[in-house]
């Protein structure tokens, strides 16, 4: 997008607060036209004294007016910073809204820390466009067009035309100057930021590995570099501000001469007074300091500008997964069907998953099994819309998925991957996510089936135990079983663990899936497994190899038949032999 397309984004954003702005605008407009009426008029004053003239009433209103500029001044700046507080408070809610649909498939190219960046650094740097720009705009405009009028009834008409053009070249020209490259530079520097803030987030993250092979000077050096790549493009953008607040300040000078060399020839002439030429020239000096001070804003609005660009970016991107609008899909019961469905991602022709077609029963439970990559976790988050497949058709329930929405679907099915999320707070706080509503027996209930119960029992806030951010004061497997009980909790029809026991040891894990194996006929189960003695009580095991599906059956056929599975059932009981 354009800096102008940016712009009309960002304003139709205004309009619910449009009143509330108009206001601020014209606070400012008064604010800044008293800052040019009080000097002219008492350079007018001092004038007449000198003459022996009587200040008379002109002291009053001075004070009345220095009164009033002060009053529009608080205004101009609460309701600015209304407008702009209450904006950004929005503008970040929506970019998460933005962000979720997209997720997992869409953000698998970005990165955590420049995405935080964005909901954070990014929308406050947008805090400028409103709070600092839109008035001032206004302001730039229309206070040396006020002055302009005002000169042209108590002074001259000459001496406000020769002054009008000078406040509309500072405003409308100079920043101008270098404008594509203040752009393209303001953009590099939002973009700095986020490559910053990404690499101190894996730098922080990765704290562990960093002090493990001692590179803690090699991170350093990267931070550094970044650091300073952040800085020359914000010096370059600092010189362009400067050569910009030089030619207002030179073109203001200009507006002065001109100014006082027009109102001292009138006044040879008779024209007008001297009190006339004190009050032209200071005018011709304050008058244009409302468009001289966009020049203090112009940068912040252009990084604020590049800012939005990269919040909006994230809004135009098309879900991978479109949500359905008025869907009527509605599932009956638990069944799953793939029909003829094959995957493919970025690369023209690499399929994920290749005409891969099986029918599995309600309250089945299912076992899914092959190679590194063969594609069954690409094949199980078909089940729960984290993406679509390239052709064929996939059915939940005799539905097509395609007409679910989110808001059925995603109720209906469950799905716990290998590295699951577990949040800041308490162990209650996680489980409570999968259902709000739920009382102690039911969590205590889930941990049971997670193997968990006994361990979270002994702790000494039990369900209020923190567990801090992305679980850290937890091992891999309690993380593992937490997401596990988090799934028997949500007590969907169709459950589906992704490789989600690979971290517990084999007395754990048996208990786990014995319980996921009572839980036949209640509701459907599918486990992508990396044990082979975790699928041996499966009704129906899927063999995939290079995304297609080679075989399929039990156990005690597809252990006895040449194929893939019997070969890794014999690499299984080799490791089991060697282990005794």
């Amino acid at each position: 997008m354009t800096r102008w397309q940016v712009a009309r984004r960002l304003l139709s954003l205004l309009r619910p607060l449009a009143p509330l702005m108009t206001v601020s605008a014209t606070a400012r407009v008064m604010n800044q036209g008293l800052g040019v009426a009080i000097p002219a008029l008492g350079a007018a004053l001092v004038v007449n004294l000198a003459g022996d003239g009587s200040p008379g009433r002109v002291l009053m209103v001075l004070g009345s007016l220095a009164l009033g500029k002060g009053v529009f001044r608080y205004v101009e700046q609460f309701t600015g910073h209304a407008v702009a507080f209450r904006l950004l408070s929005t503008l970040r809610v929506d970019v998460y809204r933005w962000v979720v649909p997209l997720a997992p498939a869409g953000l698998e190219d970005d990165r955590t820390g420049d995405l935080v960046n964005r909901v954070i650094g990014d929308v406050d740097r947008v805090e400028p466009f409103y709070a600092h720009t839109i008035a001032p705009l206004v302001s730039a405009v229309t206070v040396p067009l006020l002055a302009a009028i005002a000169v042209a009834i108590w002074v001259d008409p000459m001496i406000a035309l020769v002054f009008a053009g000078f406040p509309l070249l500072i405003a409308l020209a100079v920043p101008w100057i270098s404008a594509s490259r203040v752009a393209n530079l303001a953009t590099t520097a939002r973009l700095e930021d986020g490559e910053a803030a990404a690499a101190m987030t894996d730098a922080v993250q990765g704290a562990r590995e960093v002090a493990m092979f001692s590179a803690r000077e090699r991170i350093i050096e990267h931070l550094d570099a970044g650091s300073q790549r952040s800085s020359a493009v914000r010096d370059r953008l600092a010189r362009i501000g400067r050569t910009r607040v030089l030619a207002g300040e030179v073109l203001a000078g200009v507006a002065v001469i001109v100014v006082a060399a027009v109102a001292v020839s009138l006044f040879h002439r008779g024209v007008i007074d001297l009190a006339g030429v004190a009050a032209a020239i200071v005018v011709a000096w304050v008058g244009t300091i409302p468009a001289r001070a966009l020049q203090d804003i112009v940068p912040d609005l252009d990084q604020a500008l590049a800012a939005a660009g990269r919040l909006l970016e994230l809004s135009d991107r098309q879900p991978p997964v479109p949500p359905v609008i008025d869907g009527t899909g509605r599932p009956r019961d638990g069944s799953v069907s793939f029909e003829e469905v094959s995957v493919r991602l970025s690369e023209p022709g690499a399929h994920v998953i290749n005409n891969v077609s099986v029918d599995i029963p309600a309250g089945s439970y299912t076992a899914i099994v092959g190679p590194s990559g063969a594609g069954k976790s690409t094949l199980v988050e078909l089940l729960a819309r984290f993406r679509d497949p390239t052709d064929g058709k996939v059915t939940i329930g005799g539905a097509n998925i395609r007409d679910i929405p989110f808001e059925v679907l995603r109720p209906h099915v469950t799905l716990v991957p290998q590295r699951p999320d577990i949040f800041f707070g308490t162990i209650g706080d996680n489980l409570l996510l999968a259902q709000p509503e739920a009382g102690d027996a039911q969590l205590w209930d889930a941990l049971e089936g997670a193997a968990l119960a006994a361990w979270v029992h002994a702790l000494p806030h039990r369900l209020d135990t923190p567990i801090g951010e992305l679980g850290d004061t937890l091992s891999g497997g309690q993380r593992q079983r937490i997401a596990i009980a988090r799934a028997f909790l949500r007590d969907s029809p169709i459950l589906i663990l992704d490789e989600t026991t690979s971290e517990l040891d084999p007395k754990t894990e048996r208990r786990v899936l014995q319980a996921l194996v009572r839980e036949r006929g209640h509701r459907t189960v599918l486990v992508v497994a990396h044990r082979m003695e975790t699928v041996t009580d499966a009704d129906l095991i899927l063999v995939l190899d290079g995304g297609r599906l080679v075989q399929q059956g039990e156990h005690a056929e597809l252990s006895q038949v040449d194929g893939i599975y019997a070969e890794l059932w014999r690499r299984h009981l080799d490791v089991a032999d060697q282990s005794v």
